[in-house]
């Protein structure tokens, strides 16, 4: 029995600290660091804001934290869909697959935009955990698929920041796009799977 209650409780604490998880990842990407405060956070996730002192001790810890749980779901969504050898056909379902990821979950676009538009601690920090290796691996597979002709021969870096921005704009600016076009890119699967296709045509081409 006492070990069962054990059970609950920890199912209940860990379900607690993944809203609170969200919540963050929402207020931050809303507010931007210095904007968000915990008590909002808390409020969100339905929760007492003695809890994230609990689970996480500080709003920075909480930030990084928010950040961390995003990229493992970025990083499971990807090697998913790593193959043993780059061809065009694997080209496109990364690509789609990135889509897809960045239509649910625009907040962490805003987010990357908002840390990587200044120096700081948080910029270096996501840089150097996250963003590096991101780019290391990315740079990879790109260096393949220039050397297969797959896509133009200009330098990784360029062609790493032309994809994330392709992918990810669209859903990070969902309101100012449903503005400006009268289309919200986030309203339907059908208007995710459009973009994932024109980013696939401007990126990769028809294919062979």
């Amino acid at each position: 029995m006492a070990t069962r209650k054990k059970r609950q409780a920890r199912a209940a604490g860990d379900a607690t600290r993944e809203r609170i998880l969200e919540a963050a990842l929402e207020i931050f990407a809303e507010r931007g660091f210095e904007g968000a405060k915990t008590r909002e956070i808390a409020a969100r996730a339905a929760t007492n804001l003695g809890l994230i002192k609990y689970y996480f001790d500080s709003k920075e810890k909480l930030w990084r934290a928010a950040v961390d749980r995003v990229f493992a779901s970025l990083a499971e969504v990807v090697g998913a869909m790593m193959p043993d050898e780059i061809d065009h056909a694997a080209l496109v379902r990364i690509v789609e697959a990135l889509v897809r990821f960045a239509a649910e979950n625009p907040e962490f676009i805003r987010i990357m935009n908002d840390e990587g538009k200044r120096p700081g601690a948080r910029m270096r920090w996501l840089a150097d955990r996250h963003q590096k290796p991101l780019f290391e691996a990315a740079s990879a597979i790109l260096k393949q698929a220039v050397a297969q002709g797959l896509v133009p021969d200009v330098p990784p870096i360029h062609l790493f920041y032309v994809l994330i921005g392709s992918v990810g704009m669209i859903f990070s600016q969902a309101p100012e796009c449903e503005r400006v076009s009268g289309t919200d890119p986030t309203s339907s699967d059908e208007a995710i799977e459009t973009h994932a296709k024109a980013v696939v045509a401007i990126f990769l081409g028809p294919g062979v």
